[in-house]
């Protein structure tokens, strides 16, 4: 997988970007300042230009505007490797270096508290069916979702979350 997909996708801006298209299918940059309003026009449209030269996404139609052309996007098809097995390993290698970087930075400046800003790890080992695991999956989208357009406040802060599904070794519990 290119490493410019990949590194057009780790971007926490990009990565909101990514969040409006997916819940809305397509939509113009105006649609997209609409949900993300504390990004600055300039900004959005560097990242929707980043996103669209590595293909991650795709202008799907234009319109006539006003002497111009609005364009829509919608996320494009993922690369072929994207769902090999050294591709997903590529993947998860290179959000796991930005998870790691992004708390490197967070520890290496000054005055941060870890407490106050509520910055958590847990981990977890469950027992589940493919059917249970999806069923679990599709209740934390729906909790997840209640909160992905909140607009900026002053009392809200940016929380980036990130969940992973690893591999585990199977543990088998026999009763006898």
């Amino acid at each position: 997988m290119k490493d410019i997909y990949i590194d057009a996708c780790l971007n926490p801006v990009r990565q909101r970007i990514l969040q409006v298209l997916i819940e809305k299918k397509e939509a113009s940059a105006a649609q997209i300042l609409e949900v993300l309003t504390d990004i600055p026009r300039a900004s959005l449209y560097r990242h929707i230009k980043i996103l669209a030269d590595a293909g991650v996404i795709e202008a799907v139609r234009e319109v006539p505007k006003r002497g111009s052309v609005e364009k829509f996007y919608a996320l494009a098809a993922p690369p072929a490797d994207a769902k090999t097995n050294e591709g997903m390993n590529q993947m998860i290698q290179a959000a796991l270096i930005a998870l790691a970087n992004d708390f490197s930075r967070y520890f290496s400046e000054g005055g941060n508290d870890p407490q106050k800003d509520m910055l958590t790890l847990g981990q977890a080992t469950l027992m589940l069916s493919d059917e249970e695991f999806t069923a679990f999956l599709a209740e934390y989208s729906q909790m997840l979702a209640k909160f992905l357009h909140n607009k900026p406040s002053a009392e809200r802060k940016t929380r980036k979350i990130t969940f992973i599904s690893s591999p585990a070794d199977d543990i088998l519990f026999l009763s006898e």
